[in-house]
């Protein structure tokens, strides 16, 4: 009898296949074609970063491995959908997506088989999966916000800058704010 590990690793690649799709749905048509499409990580990093991580979380679940394993993967991920117009549930949801690609491809096997109780087990890594990526997500997006309130520090400090210079500059006339 087959187990249900046996079966994922089987259908390894048409469960990350599935799950990739899934994910690059969650993009306007055009941007999930660019990246389905482009192959070079060059000029197309989001459809790799997505590619890669997709592949190596799945891999590392199948080893047993735990969020600290999975963690460079799905920060990559999290990485990039932090800097695009995501919502944090939007941007952790292509997690829960994996799901529901494990029950796409393996519906006829899993039918029966009386595997619920490690598919049980399996759907609760994932959660834990998503949580991380949640705690990465709110990380990443206030690194973004971080750079943001600096760049804008280094603006306001740089036009203060410059007036102050020129109103040092010999004849220069003030201009009174009121």
């Amino acid at each position: 009898m087959t187990t249900f590990g046996q079966r994922l690793r089987e259908n390894r690649d048409a469960i990350v296949q599935r799950w990739l799709d899934d994910v690059l749905a969650t993009y306007s048509d055009e941007a999930a074609a660019a990246f389905g499409r482009q192959k070079d990580p060059f000029a197309n990093p989001v459809g790799h970063c997505l590619r890669i991580a997709t592949r190596g979380i799945f891999e590392a679940l199948l080893e047993g491995g735990d969020a600290e394993t999975i963690r460079p993967h799905l920060h990559e991920v999290m990485k990039v959908r932090a800097v695009q117009d995501f919502s944090a549930s939007q941007a952790v949801g292509f997690v829960f997506q994996l799901k529901r690609a494990v029950r796409a491809e393996l519906r006829e096997e899993l039918s029966g088989s009386g595997a619920e109780h490690e598919l049980t087990e399996f759907d609760e890594r994932i959660d834990e999966i998503a949580l991380a990526a949640f705690d990465m997500f709110v990380e990443c997006r206030e690194q973004v916000y971080q750079i943001r309130v600096d760049e804008m520090k280094r603006r306001v400090w740089w036009v203060t800058d410059r007036l102050n210079r020129r109103d040092d500059e010999p004849g220069a006339t003030r201009v009174d704010p009121k």
